[in-house]
């Protein structure tokens, strides 16, 4: 082949399928996290690690995530946070539906590629929550909580990153220079 690299990898950097508990693990970990009783005055700065988790698991192993699992995640961070019920959900259920309609396209960048395509769900969910809960009455605007969107942009590829070590998925490697 001359140095070029083939199209469908091949030997050691394919990946073992994830399993399902390593799964829910991360999910229940990242849910945990985005639980805790975060500081008020930065909450509007920490983004939703339920969420990129979520994605990131609807893009890697969509026969183990998926509408259910976004929806009743998206339940339990409405009611934990007090928000009016739905809320996240719908906004859970949208951004998977979205990445698992495009799994396989995303399946094939890496993590810096990948934030281009998630930057508009991500953000997207912080906005889609903000504007819901005031059309029903859930209090003044604080736009300040869509930078918790940029932030979670930011914090895709280190995310991205830890979840393929955990997972035990190969890096990608080096595009062959072509002589």
């Amino acid at each position: 082949m001359n140095g070029a690299r083939p199209l469908l990898p091949q030997g050691a950097e394919l990946a073992a399928p994830p399993n399902r508990a390593k799964v829910m693990a991360t999910l229940f970990a990242a849910l945990c996290l985005t639980l805790l009783p975060w500081v008020d005055g930065l909450r509007w700065l920490l983004p939703d690690l339920t969420l990129m988790v979520l994605l990131y698991w609807c893009i890697h192993a969509p026969r183990l995530v998926g509408l259910g699992i976004a929806f009743f995640l998206g339940l339990v961070t409405d009611v934990t946070h007090g928000l009016l019920l739905g809320l996240d959900a719908l906004a859970y259920c949208g951004a998977a539906f979205v990445v698992l309609s495009l799994h396989k396209r995303l399946e094939g960048f890496d993590a810096p590629r990948q934030i281009l395509q998630l930057a508009p769900l991500l953000l997207g969910k912080e906005a889609l929550v903000l504007t819901l809960g005031l059309a029903f009455g859930r209090g003044e605007a604080d736009w300040r909580y869509l930078a918790a969107g940029l932030v979670a942009i930011l914090l895709w590829w280190p995310l991205a990153t830890l979840l393929d070590r955990i997972s035990g998925r190969p890096a990608l490697p080096e595009k062959a220079v072509m002589e």
